[in-house]
């Protein structure tokens, strides 16, 4: 199985509720979502179950790549906000899917998670990807140290 990692796209730094969680994409986030997408056609991945953060920013960057995806079962989590390695991971397992999954959601946590499932340090930057691969077919069996990468995006700039 495989499990693709996303950070959300480049966002205004305050929200117009004064809430993080409100925070929407900027310009420069839509030109990032566009680089994306280019790379995800030289480097198709096929997610059938996506795990999104419910934040405002991780939505609108999930809106604007999910024609890749159309039939891919879509969940937006509150417990996904901000959320440390662990409780990505747990939201993982947590499905028991059997096929490829897309988690978009945010820093440290993120970054984090790559890291511990593959042993390489990879840092996400706004509209990073990161693509692991796993000897097994659900995700219930993830765990530390069992990924091998193979792929990741970065928007240079």
């Amino acid at each position: 199985m495989k499990l693709h990692l996303l950070r959300h796209a480049k966002t205004n730094p305050i929200s117009s509720t004064g809430n993080d969680f409100d925070r929407e994409l900027l310009s420069r986030g839509y030109e990032q979502i566009e680089l994306l997408k280019s790379f995800l056609l030289q480097q198709p991945i096929n997610p059938t179950y996506i795990l999104c953060s419910s934040a405002k920013r991780t939505e609108q960057t999930l809106i604007h790549l999910k024609e890749l995806w159309p039939k891919a079962i879509v969940q937006f989590r509150d417990e996904l906000y901000l959320a440390s390695k662990l409780e990505i991971l747990k939201e993982i397992c947590k499905i028991d899917h059997e096929g490829d999954i897309l988690v978009v959601g945010h820093n440290e946590g993120l970054s984090e998670l790559g890291f511990y499932l593959s042993n390489q340090a990879t840092w996400l930057k706004t509209c990073g990807f990161l693509s692991l691969e796993f000897n097994f077919e659900n995700s219930a069996f993830i765990s530390k140290g069992m990924a091998n990468t193979l792929a990741s995006f970065r928007v240079e700039k």
